[in-house]
């Protein structure tokens, strides 16, 4: 890929499209009539899906020109809408869950590959910030159209508009007349051997640590998402427009924090920001259904601060670590050990998660997120 238009094209175009439905995915799965423990398999069934994309796609990608994988991804992800718009019962969700996977890889692995190829050690964490801010920005106005458009005209409502953002993304990225390429040191690279994905071990404790945060990017997306939509009384337009809210804290504090944590001492910066993630799990636990007025938003704009900065630390710490060992053999490997863990994980997560206080579930969980949440504090450092 030797543009970077290329790239703010292709993740622009699909932020919107994510915040038009698939960001909605699981609370739509839940005011369908599905369980927390239906939704635990939907993300299992999802994850193993993403692991057997991403072993096929390492191995045809670097074949076909770049256009391809393009158009394919926005394509998928019409087909998962699509599907929405059919009648599901439990049957489907496997079949959901398939397409969910194949085009969770897609996106998430180009988006991972562009950032490795043009950030470094000295400004990774200042371009994670504005890659941030950028996504945040695309993306909230999707989950603002998606959840005005749900709320008047349903899933087929939602699928007119992304079939028209997904066609004029597609024409603009072929028409505008750059070169489209993975990068080539990725291009020369072999696909990542079985073998070394199974013996796959370093001094930072990578393994341990790609199982947990697969696990931890989940509770946060999905279950986090379940418990706002059950703050605002099921309402997908006031669930966009909280969402909206808490992304103004969002970008502010990224543009704060983003350009200086570079330079700010690693382990003290990293340290504080697993003791705040660990934190804003316990103030999940906190909210309610019952939480209003003041005391909600300070509570929200606690969590999504201490969340916010907490990801940003440990992605800086990622893909610096990254660049310092196997670059993009790495990044291979985070995707199939987290997938393949968050698959095991919430398999198991579905059978003791059979009952209807959701609530209570939710409550459970993030006081078992608090618990569990220092453990990133094994992951090691990259030694100058």
């Amino acid at each position: 890929m030797q543009d970077s238009r290329t790239y703010y094209v292709f993740l622009g175009f699909h932020s919107f499209l994510i915040g038009l439905f698939p960001f909605f995915l699981p609370v739509f799965l839940i005011r369908s009539g599905y369980s927390l423990s239906d939704v635990s398999v939907f993300i299992g069934l999802t994850a193993l899906s993403f692991c057997g994309c991403l072993f096929f796609w390492d191995r045809v990608c670097r074949a076909f020109s770049f256009r391809v994988t393009l158009g394919f991804s926005f394509g998928v992800e019409l087909v998962l809408l699509l599907l929405l718009t059919l009648d599901i019962d439990r049957n489907f969700l496997p079949i959901l869950a398939l397409v969910n996977g194949i085009y969770n890889c897609l996106f998430w692995m180009v988006q991972r590959i562009f950032f490795y190829s043009t950030s470094s050690a000295t400004n990774s964490g200042r371009k994670f910030g504005n890659f941030q801010i950028f996504v945040t920005i695309i993306l909230k106005a999707g989950i603002f159209t998606g959840g005005c458009v749900l709320e008047e005209f349903g899933v087929e409502g939602v699928l007119l508009v992304s079939v028209i953002s997904a066609v004029t993304a597609v024409y603009l990225l072929i028409n505008s007349g750059v070169q489209h390429e993975l990068p080539m040191e990725f291009r020369n690279q072999k696909p990542l051997p079985a073998k070394e994905l199974v013996s796959f071990s370093d001094q930072h404790r990578s393994r341990s640590m790609f199982c947990v945060d697969g696990v931890f990017l989940y509770l946060e997306s999905y279950f986090w998402l379940i418990s706002l939509f059950y703050i605002v009384q099921q309402s997908f337009w006031q669930l966009g427009l909280l969402v909206i809210v808490l992304a103004a804290a969002f970008s502010v504090i990224f543009f704060l924090i983003k350009n200086r944590i570079d330079t700010s001492h690693r382990q003290r910066v990293y340290v504080v920001a697993v003791a705040l993630y660990a934190f804003s799990w316990l103030l999940r636990g906190v909210l309610s259904m019952e939480t209003g007025g003041a005391e909600l938003y300070i509570l929200l704009i606690l969590i999504t601060f201490c969340t916010s900065f907490f990801r940003l630390a440990f992605n800086k710490r990622f893909f610096d670590i990254a660049r310092k060992s196997t670059g993009y053999s790495y990044i291979f490997c985070k995707s199939y050990s987290s997938q393949f863990f968050l698959a095991l994980f919430f398999c198991c997560f579905a059978v003791v998660a059979e009952g209807n206080d959701i609530e209570m579930q939710l409550r459970i969980t993030y006081a078992g997120g608090a618990l569990l949440a220092p453990l990133y504090l094994l992951y090691r450092e990259i030694k100058s």
